[in-house]
């Protein structure tokens, strides 16, 4: 008896000491900022000769500064988990080509017919749970999944890891994102002052501070029409409503764009999918900011295309302060599948969405 209880107490011991160390390992996380851009530092491949008479050669992988990528991360502190984040990692198209599609759309629709409107802006998004680890300054990141009605992260074995960096008042400066098997396919960095950055950062950068624009994700649900491509105002195909607290979306099949060729509509749109996918939808809030969406009925074609997604709002390119407009962005994500993300766009003459909530910062 006295052997039995001497094992209580020292497993006892045991598991507050446990729980005292989760506690110091998430106070040890200093706070995130709300958003910063990064850089996907992509590599490319070329073929290198030997020297001789035989034009022979091998194939190497090097490091390109012509191939890095914006990427533009932002970080939600979990509610009732200090040290724990969500966090989405979105990676920008080529912002050069992407420049004439934007302006247009904005400023003159008559050219945006000819030449067609903004549709893409993002080439990639993913959703992750970070938690810190025993290591001080490093949170493993998991996807982030809506599994049997609540979020979870995958419990992949090789995630990709947040390290941090030593300066606690600015712990994203020279902080990177690892690459991984179950996470990033390339390695994320957030540049001191002091680093290289590439042509895509610098004009991103660049862009932000001279306009003035933010970038937010926003943690209200946003009422109201949403457009197929950036202020293709002709082209609602996705209608949200909040009444009574009960959050809602109807999915529409423009029927004005019926006469398009499969091809044509198709291209119109962010992801081909959303051309077929129509019906009634509720949408909950699972944690703050992020929804999902479920089928009212049997009716709904393409459910499988919602159903199960994140549900993200998110102003890329937030210009209320700088040119008071107000265009958020609902785009649906499938962790696995960053490349396959749904995205809408809000009606810009749209009200209700300009009264927001943005994350903490």
């Amino acid at each position: 008896m006295k052997n039995i209880l001497l094992s209580l107490i020292v497993l006892a011991l045991f598991s507050c000491s446990s729980m005292n160390n989760s506690r110091d390992i998430a106070s040890d996380v200093p706070k995130l900022p709300g958003t910063i851009l990064g850089i996907a530092k992509y590599k490319s491949t070329r073929t290198v000769h030997r020297p001789g008479p035989r034009k022979t050669g091998r194939r190497k992988t090097v490091e390109s500064k012509r191939k890095w990528r914006a990427v533009r991360t932002y970080f939600k502190e979990v509610e009732g988990k200090p040290g724990f984040y969500n966090v989405i990692i979105l990676e920008y198209v080529n912002l050069v080509k992407m420049a004439p599609k934007y302006i247009f759309s904005n400023k003159s629709p008559f050219i945006s017919k000819k030449i067609g409107f903004l549709n893409q802006i993002a080439k990639r998004i993913t959703v992750y749970r970070a938690t810190p680890t025993a290591e001080k300054g490093k949170l493993e990141m998991q996807r982030l999944h809506y599994v049997n009605g609540v979020l979870e992260g995958a419990n992949k074995a090789k995630p990709s890891m947040l390290v941090l960096s030593s300066d606690e008042a600015n712990p994203l400066s020279g902080a990177k994102i690892t690459a991984a098997r179950d996470g990033e396919p390339v390695e994320i960095h957030f540049p001191t002052e002091e680093d290289e950055k590439g042509k895509q950062y610098t004009l991103a950068r660049f862009t932000y501070e001279k306009v003035g624009l933010d970038s937010t994700w926003r943690m209200d649900y946003l009422p109201g029409p949403y457009l197929g491509a950036y202020y293709d105002v002709d082209d609602v195909i996705l209608n949200l409503k909040n009444k009574n607290d009960k959050m809602t979306a109807e999915f529409i099949i423009n029927k004005d764009r019926a006469h398009l060729s499969k091809k044509k509509r198709e291209k119109q749109l962010t992801n081909k999918k959303s051309a077929y996918i129509k019906g009634s939808f509720e949408a909950k809030e699972v944690e703050d900011g992020i929804f999902v969406f479920e089928a009212v009925d049997d009716n709904a074609v393409k459910a499988e295309h919602v159903e199960g997604k994140l549900g993200l709002f998110i102003d890329i390119f937030d210009a209320t302060k700088a040119l008071n407009q107000d265009v958020v962005e609902l785009v649906l994500v499938d962790s696995d599948k960053p490349e396959d993300f749904l995205m809408y766009y809000e009606h810009p003459e749209n009200g209700d969405g300009q009264d927001h909530k943005l994350t903490k910062e």
